[in-house]
């Protein structure tokens, strides 16, 4: 989506909170309906607003609408990540054959294997195909098997929709982002105008009803947290004032992959169940610190970044 396409929000807190104080206010305005009725207010306009909030409402949460994309990435990535072995097999036989610096080995044209996106890495699987079947005669006493390229083969046809797709649905994501935030705003747009119905009635004549149509837009506060981590290393991030429910929105933006956890202390290493966050360019993972493995208790309160590749890694996180 363009960025000019965006649609901004008309408010600061949660869509929860939305829903919330427009069921609350449409209360108010239905025990208030006798002395509103001559400022316009009427049962046909409260009926729309519930009409318009259930509507809302039923739109897919922005969980939902970050999963799908999320696990078409995930399954585009772990196929890549078994075409990549399934190459680097073969390399390094073709290594082992004729040597690292050989004009055979090099026509294989496989540099950086690690490193390499998974449209790159479909292409130049079909080379190595081609350089290992002419080379079947030299490099089979060294281990090579046909099935070896046939494997090949299948797995970068399994992985060419994968990649097709995953733009695909990340768009189809912002699209539906986008709609649920245009709702919201409609919803917020009338729950406000219709507050100031309220507030206009009742603001010289009785203090607690215009007291009861205020709406106060506090500000949400998301501290972000980007950096860097080597190779088989590991970054601490502060998250200061944090609870077990604090949502955590993650994202691996540059290296294949890092496991985000938290810890007695810093630089612990992952537990079993850490997650992993395959690296994408659109889509954050949405966990509670306590699915993050937080436990104040206990002293579970480091937050650690753990890159498991050869490559660098960057990662985005945003807290609150």
């Amino acid at each position: 989506m363009d960025k000019n396409e965006e649609i901004k929000p008309h408010f600061s807190f949660s869509y929860e909170h939305l829903i919330t104080k427009s069921i609350e206010k449409e209360a108010f305005l239905r025990r208030d309906l006798a002395d509103l009725t001559s400022r316009g207010m009427t049962v046909e306009k409260l009926d729309e607003m519930k009409v318009e909030r259930t509507n809302f409402k039923n739109i897919p949460s922005n969980k939902t609408e970050k999963e799908v994309p999320a696990k078409s990435i995930d399954d585009r990535n772990k196929k890549a990540r078994q075409l990549e072995i399934a190459i680097r097999i073969v390399i390094n036989i073709a290594k082992g054959t004729f040597g690292a610096k050989s004009a055979i080995f090099r026509s294989f044209g496989i540099t950086h294997l690690s490193t390499l996106s998974a449209y790159i890495m479909y292409n130049k699987s079909k080379n190595v195909v081609i350089k290992g079947n002419n080379n079947m005669a030299a490099m089979k006493p060294n281990g090579l098997k046909p099935l070896m390229l046939k494997n090949i083969t299948s797995l970068a046809t399994e992985l060419l929709p994968l990649i097709a797709a995953t733009p695909i649905l990340a768009t189809d994501a912002m699209l539906l982002t986008a709609k649920r935030q245009a709702e919201a705003n409609k919803v917020f747009d009338r729950m406000m105008a219709y507050c100031e119905i309220g507030k206009s009635n009742y603001m010289d004549v009785d203090l607690i009803k215009y007291n009861n149509y205020i709406v106060y837009d506090a500000p949400a506060k998301v501290l972000n947290r980007k950096g860097e981590v080597p190779a088989k290393s590991q970054k601490s991030p502060k998250t200061n004032g944090i609870n077990g429910n604090t949502k955590f929105s993650l994202r691996t933006t540059v290296g294949k992959s890092t496991f985000m956890y938290f810890g007695f202390k810093k630089g612990d290493a992952p537990p079993i169940n850490a997650l992993e966050v395959l690296a994408n360019q659109d889509i954050f993972i949405i966990k509670t610190a306590s699915q993050l493995g937080y436990n104040l208790k206990k002293g579970i309160i480091k937050l650690n970044i753990y890159n498991p590749n050869e490559g660098l890694a960057a990662f985005w996180v945003k807290i609150g």
